[in-house]
């Protein structure tokens, strides 16, 4: 039988991949919300301050819940790697 991964995987390297994945989502979601809120200030509208506050207002949710992903994850990261 074939495997899916090619390679062995055990709890270090799930909770490697869990807070790179939970921590690289996190900085997405912050820097697209950057970007609205700069183009917002280069144009100077009020449609743009307006899509600028929705963005707040829609990615705030997702992006908490990404940083409580992302510090579960690291807690989890120390907790398999301290008997190394």
């Amino acid at each position: 039988m074939r495997r899916l991964i090619p390679f062995p995987v055990d709890g270090r390297t799930l909770a490697r991949a869990g807070t790179v994945l939970a921590v690289g989502l996190a900085t997405l979601v912050v820097a697209v919300v950057g970007a609205v809120a700069f183009v917002a200030e280069v144009n100077e509208t009020w449609e743009w301050y307006f899509l600028m506050e929705r963005a707040i207002a829609l990615a705030t949710p997702f992006a908490l819940a990404l940083v409580g992903l992302s510090v579960i994850a690291c807690f989890c990261l120390v907790a398999v790697t301290t008997g190394e």
